[in-house]
């Protein structure tokens, strides 16, 4: 597991996070990252409705 990701998952407790938490990781407004996601450049997950990141995803858009 890369550095990045175990920061995340110790920060969050989770494997998945809300747009909100990853557009904070990512130092990015929601709306730049639903941008960025309707480009095909992160990938996201719909569960009932809502759109989520997993953190292997924000920790590889970091630069992982």
């Amino acid at each position: 597991m890369s550095t990045n990701v175990e920061k995340l998952y110790q920060k969050y407790k989770k494997s998945l996070l809300k747009k909100k938490e990853a557009a904070e990781e990512l130092n990015i407004s929601v709306a730049t990252l639903d941008r960025l996601r309707n480009q095909g450049l992160i990938k996201s997950k719909k569960i009932r409705g809502g759109v989520f990141f997993t953190i292997t995803e924000i920790a590889s858009f970091i630069g992982e």
